[in-house]
């Protein structure tokens, strides 16, 4: 049943993940000469996202999400066996020290498993084939592009640092002066500590749908390029004119 727990709530990971994901590709294949209400062009459909992940993608996004719970698995069984093997020698340093490494390195197995995941349900939103044979394809994409994989990453972590550190302490500062106006509190510290940590945690989620979504868009952009080259086209119609602009650069 703890196997079940952590399987479900990794599906519904994924579903989210594949929703974001597939509102981003119908964004970027959209007719962006059309100018919308809102001012911005082109168009995302949420709803594909939903019915998508239902009646094509279902059996993939339990596939990996079964792996990334067998990962989480394995690192609650380890935890347990460490700390048993730390009491049982004592709080040996080198136990610990060994424990450690297997820690870090458990957690980067489960960083991998988490953007391999996430790229291959990037790659089966856009060609329609199974898990694994998204995930292979789309491990040689990023191996093919990875200067461009990296700088798009280092952007986004930057611009999703800035953002989450920003929202935390806009709203920080303003439970801070409502706290002032609206009660008497001695050491407002520890209020405004817990509403620090939840607006960074809440901006954290939020923040998250860019990471995705520029991943998606990247992929999207190296696939669109490289259907155009076999159609011996320069350049996809697809591709919004910022994007060109900005992988003009000369870093990527």
């Amino acid at each position: 049943m703890v196997f079940g727990f952590f399987w479900i709530v990794s599906f519904l990971i994924a579903c989210n993940e594949f929703v974001v994901i597939v509102s981003a590709i119908t964004w970027y294949f959209s007719d962006k000469t059309i100018e919308d209400d809102d001012g911005i062009p082109g168009d995302s459909d949420v709803k594909y996202g939903f019915w998508w992940s239902v009646r094509y993608h279902m059996g993939s996004l339990a596939f990996g999400s079964f792996i990334l719970a067998v990962v989480w698995i394995i690192r609650i069984i380890f935890e347990y066996i460490g700390e048993k093997m730390i009491e049982a020698t004592g709080n040996n340093g080198c136990t610990r020290c060994m424990i450690s490494c297997i820690h870090c390195c458990l957690d980067c197995f489960d960083r991998f498993i988490r953007y391999i995941n996430r790229n291959a349900y990037i790659y089966m939103a856009l060609s329609g084939e199974s898990f694994c044979s998204s995930a292979l394809n789309s491990f040689i994409l990023i191996l093919k592009n990875s200067a461009k994989f990296a700088f798009v990453e280092g952007i986004a972590d930057v611009f999703m640092f800035l953002a989450k550190f920003f929202i935390s302490i806009a709203t920080t500062s303003l439970s801070w002066l409502f706290m002032g106006l609206m009660a008497d509190v001695e050491s407002p510290f520890l209020p405004l500590f817990v509403v620090f940590l939840l607006s960074y945690m809440i901006a954290s989620i939020f923040i998250a749908i860019f990471d995705v979504s520029a991943n998606t868009i990247l992929q999207c952009y190296l696939m669109d390029k490289e259907i155009a080259a076999q159609q011996g086209l320069s350049d996809p119609d697809h591709i919004p004119p910022t994007m060109t602009n900005f992988f003009k650069h000369p870093a990527v």
